[in-house]
């Protein structure tokens, strides 16, 4: 269906193009907010909540905040938010800020954590912007992960962003592709642990960094890693099976096919008997995995 503007009638009301330039950075209700204090002229947060059916003279608060950040309100001189103490040395002003995304990141860390965070997590939480030049989706895209995994605090939130650093994490887009990278790694190791027979949360992270190194750098399917499961007999650890691992890359050994080509066991061996038939003296096989892996460094 087509629609076409129609012809206005009764009063009409000017609005900033700075508030169309807002639309796709902030949530419906903080644009209620600007239209209506375009319109009534009003800023008291009390009355606005009201009118709007907002869910809290607060969040009339932080629409009013965002909007002075903005640009489009100005703090009046000798408010009570103007005459508000000054905070301790080493600690953010949250109200002598104007920035529109500060009362963003307050909220929806809020939000993702579920609960209301102090003053003090909330100036840390928002040195994480203006100190340490974290971008606001960056910080919140952190807190809804470490929400995720039941982490619920500001310390969480700041350790998490050292590791993401280290990964070269930067930018919003840096960060998703980071997280898809984390989903995709703990499939591995779930589907690691479940050919090992073992639970996923026994793993450790070194056996972790292995899967993933696997995966990512050596290109391994299931296929060979059950395969080289098949050859550490007694020895079903991770490291004992990386070694195996890491001996048929050097070798150039990068396929089952490939590996069985050389004359341990052929599949007939492996489903009818279970056991490992005779090796020839030069069997490539016929050699104590704990010296290969001994002789590797972890990288």
């Amino acid at each position: 269906m087509m629609y076409k503007l129609a012809n206005l009638s009764g009063d009409t009301v000017a609005v900033p193009q700075l508030i169309f330039s807002h639309l796709a950075r902030t949530d419906g209700d903080v644009i209620r907010v600007a239209l209506y204090v375009l319109s009534s002229g009003c800023t008291d947060a009390r009355t606005i909540a009201h009118d709007l059916g907002l869910k809290s003279v607060e969040a009339a608060n932080r629409a009013l905040q965002y909007w002075a950040g903005a640009g489009l309100l100005e703090k009046e001189r000798g408010s009570a938010q103007a005459a508000a103490p000054a905070a301790p040395a080493g600690e953010v002003d949250l109200s002598a800020i104007n920035d529109p995304y500060v009362g963003v990141l307050c909220e929806e860390a809020q939000t993702a954590f579920g609960k209301a965070l102090s003053r003090s997590d909330l100036q840390r939480l928002v040195g994480l912007y203006l100190t340490d030049g974290w971008q606001p989706d960056v910080v919140l895209l952190c807190c809804a992960e470490v929400a995720r995994q039941g982490r619920r605090t500001v310390g969480a939130v700041a350790r998490e962003l050292v590791r993401w650093r280290e990964a070269g994490v930067e930018t919003g887009e840096d960060a998703e592709r980071h997280l898809r990278r984390m989903k995709q790694r703990e499939e591995w190791c779930v589907e690691a642990a479940g050919i090992f027979g073992i639970e996923p949360h026994t793993l450790t992270q070194w056996d972790r960094r292995a899967v993933a190194r696997w995966h990512e750098e050596w290109h391994i399917g299931r296929d060979m890693i059950e395969e080289a499961l098949l050859r550490a007999e007694n020895h079903r650890t991770i490291r004992y099976v990386d070694g195996i691992l890491r001996s048929w890359r050097s070798q150039g050994l990068t396929t089952v096919q490939a590996v069985r080509g050389k004359g341990a066991l052929s599949p007939a061996n492996i489903l009818a008997t279970g056991k490992t038939p005779a090796k020839p003296m030069k069997d490539m096989f016929n050699r104590n995995w704990n010296a290969v892996f001994d002789e590797e460094t972890e990288g």
